[in-house]
């Protein structure tokens, strides 16, 4: 990666005029098909006035952006407003440093080729499962996130992989695994409505509810086991996350093995969780078992946020990490806001990104 800096060191009372002029250039690079770039204005300190940068995947292309406004008249007439305005200019040109953190993050273009997983098979109990794994371009091996799905992933649904989310995480230079726990998408057993028959609300839902969730949660750990055995994946760096169903399989999980060394948990039991009260008792004693830093996530206008605020809370005294966030409302009613994990990478990227950095 190829990094660009020019830096615009103002005469006396031109600062704002440099500024004008400066992103006038932004909009003639556009116009002549070039990326407009980021302009930076001094808060403090002795730099420059004004600054710009902009990024290219190699030096082919910064030369040809650079030939690009060398023939342009009308980034020449920029150029030449821009002189009168400033006392100096410089211009840096960087490589940036494309080595991996400790834990194997790193910046990753050229996902084209990446964007489809491969179809895994692996034992659970009775079972033989089916999961989908996405792997960052490069040798490896990569760090991974075992990623859970919610109910909608129902037998034989189209929507198997979850693609979106798999590659905000490729770009971070993670693998991730989709397992299709029992009973659903293109794992056989029974549906989750066949082992929860009654009645929404009721006791028997709850205590029905909690027990197959439980159950479930052990196919997560037999994806832990399959995806610790894969070559491609370092054994000492898988996470887990997941929303809805998935992540409250992701919170039980977590403490049914210390060898995840993180979790970020989206909307676990926010359907259910006021009319469930032996649900939430296992979530909580879950939460209470962690051996490991844990972000707990949803939406302002999700169906509650009460397992956002309240599973973080069941966690004080236990001495463990522990982050919870609840974002703006997202979307325009419930069903929206329940879906952030799949569909608001933009929201909550920043936050999910340095949490890994850090813990995973």
């Amino acid at each position: 990666m190829i990094v660009e800096r020019t830096n615009y060191y103002a005469k006396s009372g031109c600062a704002a005029d440099v500024l004008a002029i400066r992103r006038r250039a932004c909009q003639v690079r556009a116009s002549i098909g070039l990326a407009a770039g980021s302009v930076y204005v001094k808060s403090e300190g002795d730099g420059p006035d004004v600054a710009w940068a902009c990024s290219f995947p190699d030096k082919a292309a910064h030369d040809a952006d650079l030939a690009a406004r060398a023939t342009s008249p009308d980034f020449e007439a920029v150029r030449a407003s821009m002189r009168q305005a400033i006392d100096r200019f410089e211009r840096h040109v960087e490589t940036r440093d494309d080595g991996p953190l400790a834990n194997g993050m790193v910046d990753t273009d050229g996902l084209e080729a990446h964007a489809v997983p491969r179809e895994i098979e692996f034992d659970s109990g009775a079972y033989r499962l089916k999961g989908y794994l996405y792997l960052p371009p490069g040798k490896g091996p990569f760090p991974c996130l075992i990623r859970n799905h919610g109910s909608g992933i129902a037998q034989g649904i189209w929507d198997a992989s979850r693609p979106a989310t798999a590659l905000t995480f490729l770009s971070w230079g993670i693998a991730s695994f989709l397992p299709h726990r029992h009973g659903y998408g293109n794992s056989p057993g029974p549906a989750w409505r066949s082992d929860v028959p009654a009645a929404f609300g009721t006791p028997e839902y709850d205590d029905q509810l909690a027990r197959r969730l439980d159950r479930e949660s052990d196919d997560v750990i037999a994806a832990l086991a399959m995806v610790e055995r894969l070559p491609e994946i370092r054994v000492d760096r898988i996470g887990i996350m997941g929303s809805s169903f998935g992540g409250t399989n992701t919170l039980l999980a977590a403490s049914k093995s210390s060898r995840f060394r993180c979790a970020v948990e989206f909307a676990g039991a926010a359907m259910n969780w006021e009319r469930t009260p032996a649900l939430r008792e296992l979530m909580k004693g879950a939460a209470r078992k962690l051996t490991q830093p844990i972000f707990f996530i949803s939406a302002a206008n999700d169906y509650s946020v009460r397992p956002t605020i309240e599973l973080a809370e069941a966690m004080a005294g236990t001495g463990q990490v522990v982050q919870s966030k609840v974002y703006p409302a997202f979307g325009a009613n419930r069903d929206e806001g329940h879906r952030i994990e799949a569909m608001g990478q933009t929201l909550w990227g920043g936050d999910v990104r340095r949490f890994l950095e850090r813990w995973l």
